[in-house]
C-alpha cells in the first residue's frame, strides 16, 4: 500500500460483518452455543466472541467437511459429481489454523486437485485475527512458530486496543475490505506497538531449538523409547487426529437407497491411530500396536509432511493434547527426541 497503513473501528467493523450477512453470504466466526465455543455459522456480529477460546474442532471442518457426498449414482450407470460449495466468509481465524488452512490447501491442491475442497476454497474469504500473547496453556504453537503468518487468509486483524490494523495478503481481501468496511489511511505503522507486545509476550517462549533439523533427528530416532513409553498409554481414541486441523485421512464408503437403485460415496474423517485404519487385505495390520501408530503420526507431523512442506505439520494449537485423556503431547515427544526435555529448555 505505498507505505499506508490501514486500520478499522471496532464499531465499523461490526458493522461491516452485519453488511456480509445481509448480502446473504454465510458467516461463520468463535461463538457460544449454549456452553460450548465453537466456530458455527452466525446471523448476525454481536454473536461473535472476539477473545479467542481454543476450540474443540478447528476451520478445517468447513472445508473438508465430517462427511461429504462426492458422488451420486445409478444402477442404470449414469455417475454425477457432486460439489456443493457456497459463498462464505470465516471470521477471527486465529494464526495457528491459518497455518492448518496453508497446508491443506497444498495438499488438496495437488495433481489433478481435490474439486470439492478448492471449490469450497474458491468461494470462501478468510479473514484472520492475530494473537497477541499465548491463548491456552496446552498451546505451543511458538515451539514451531506457527503464532505469525505471512499467508493463509485475505486479511488480518491485529487487536491495537482501540481499533483493528489491517493487514491485506490477497487481491480478493483488498476487494472485499473495500466492500464491505469502512477503513482509514494511516501513514504511521500502526502495527509497531501490537507487534512489540506481541514480540514481548512470547519472548519468554521459543521454539523447538533445531526446528529446521526436526525431520532427519525423527528420521534417527524410529526407536526411541518415547515410542514405546508413550506407546504404552495410548487408548487408540483416534481423538488426537478428529481434532487435528492439518489431519486430512479420509475413508471413501458407498451407500445404496433402500430401492437399490441409486446410491451416494461418502467420504468420512479417518484416524491414523485407529487399530483398523492400516488393516489391508488378508486382514493383516502392518501397525497393529499404538506406538507404531503414535510413531507413524508424529513423524508425520515433524518428519514425512515437514520435509514436503518445508515447515512443521504440527501447528502447535494444543487441540491434541486437550483431547487426549492420557496427557500425550507431540510437544512432550518431540522435545524428549531432540534433548531439550532433559535438559529444561
Amino acid at each position: 500500500m505505498n507505505g499506508k497503513f490501514r486500520k478499522i473501528s471496532k464499531k465499523d467493523l461490526l458493522i461491516g460483518l452485519d453488511r456480509i450477512i445481509n448480502d446473504g453470504r454465510k458467516l461463520a466466526a468463535l461463538t457460544r452455543k449454549g456452553e460450548k465455543v465453537l466456530y458455527d455459522y452466525v446471523t448476525k456480529s454481536d454473536e461473535i466472541l472476539m477473545q479467542y477460546i481454543p476450540t474443540v474442532l478447528s476451520p478445517k471442518k468447513f472445508f473438508l467437511p465430517q462427511d461429504e457426498v462426492i458422488l451420486e449414482y445409478t444402477t442404470k450407470g449414469k455417475v454425477t459429481a457432486k460439489i456443493e460449495a457456497e459463498s462464505m466468509v470465516l471470521f477471527g481465524i486465529k494464526p495457528c489454523d491459518l497455518h492448518g488452512i496453508k497446508i491443506l490447501d497444498e495438499a488438496f491442491a495437488e495433481s489433478n486437485g481435490d474439486p470439492n475442497y478448492l471449490a469450497k476454497r474458491e468461494k470462501s474469504l478468510i479473514i484472520g485475527l492475530d494473537c497477541s500473547r499465548l491463548c491456552d496453556e496446552k498451546a505451543f504453537c511458538y515451539k514451531v512458530n506457527a503464532q505469525n503468518i505471512t499467508t493463509g487468509c485475505d486479511f488480518m486483524l491485529h487487536n491495537t486496543g482501540i481499533d483493528f490494523a489491517v493487514t491485506v495478503y490477497t487481491e480478493k481481501g483488498a476487494e472485499q475490505l473495500d466492500k464491505y468496511f469502512q477503513t482509514e489511511i494511516k501513514s504511521e505503522n500502526i502495527l509497531d506497538d501490537f507487534n512489540q507486545a506481541k514480540a514481548a509476550a512470547f519472548s519468554k517462549f521459543g521454539t523447538f531449538k533445531q526446528l529446521k533439523q526436526l525431520p532427519e533427528i525423527f528420521e534417527n530416532n524410529k526407536n526411541h523409547s518415547v515410542w514405546q513409553t508413550e506407546g504404552d498409554k495410548c487408548l487408540s481414541c483416534g481423538s488426537c487426529i478428529l481434532v487435528c486441523p492439518t489431519c486430512y485421512c479420509f475413508d471413501v464408503a458407498d451407500e445404496m437407497a433402500l430401492n437399490l437403485k441409486k446410491g451416494e460415496r461418502i467420504r468420512r474423517w479417518d484416524a491414523c491411530m485407529l487399530n483398523s485404519f492400516a488393516v489391508v487385505a488378508g486382514n493383516d495390520n502392518f501397525r497393529e500396536e499404538p506406538k507404531d501408530r503414535l510413531k507413524h503420526r508424529i513423524n508425520r507431523k515433524f518428519n514425512y509432511l515437514m520435509k514436503k512442506h518445508g515447515e512443521s505439520v504440527c501447528v502447535g494449537c494444543g487441540r491434541c493434547v486437550r483431547a487426549c485423556l492420557v496427557n500425550i503431547s507431540p510437544k512432550t515427544i518431540a522435545e524428549t527426541i531432540t534433548g531439550e526435555l532433559s535438559t529444561g529448555g
